[in-house]
C-alpha cells in the first residue's frame, strides 16, 4: 500500500526589524492553488497548517540547538536525544513566554471587529 498525500505549500515571510531585531512573519499559501486545497481539508486546513508550522519549528529548535551544543564544544556523539529533548523543551518554553502576547494580540485583532 502507498501512502497518498494531499500537498499544500505556504510561503513563510520573516521580517527583522534592523535597529532591535524583532521579527515579524507572514504566511500565506504559495499559489491558488495551494489555497483551494488547504480549503478542502477539515477546518479549511487551519489547524493542519498550524500544527505543520509547529513541527518545523520544532524541527529548526532541535537542529539550531544542537549546532549551538557543538558549537560550545560538545562532539555529536556526546549529544543524546534525552538531553537535546530536554533542551529544546526548555527554550520552547521560553520562546512561548516571550511570544504568546503579540500572538494573541494579533489573533484577537484578526475575531474582533475594530470600533469605528
Amino acid at each position: 500500500m502507498t501512502d497518498q498525500f494531499d500537498t499544500v505549500r505556504f510561503l513563510l515571510e520573516v521580517r527583522r526589524r534592523v535597529t532591535d531585531d524583532a521579527l515579524f512573519t507572514a504566511h500565506r499559501p504559495a499559489t491558488p492553488g495551494d489555497a483551494q486545497r488547504a480549503a478542502e481539508w477539515p477546518s479549511g486546513g487551519l489547524v493542519q497548517v498550524a500544527h505543520a508550522f509547529i513541527i518545523e519549528y520544532l524541527r529548526r529548535e532541535a537542529y539550531v540547538m544542537a549546532i549551538t551544543m557543538i558549537s560550545q564544544g560538545k562532539k555529536p556523539e556526546e549529544i543524546t536525544p534525552g538531553d537535546l529533548e530536554e533542551r529544546v523543551r526548555v527554550h520552547v518554553a521560553k520562546m512561548a513566554e516571550q511570544f504568546v502576547g503579540g500572538a494573541v494580540e494579533e489573533a484577537m485583532g484578526r475575531i474582533k471587529p475594530t470600533d469605528q
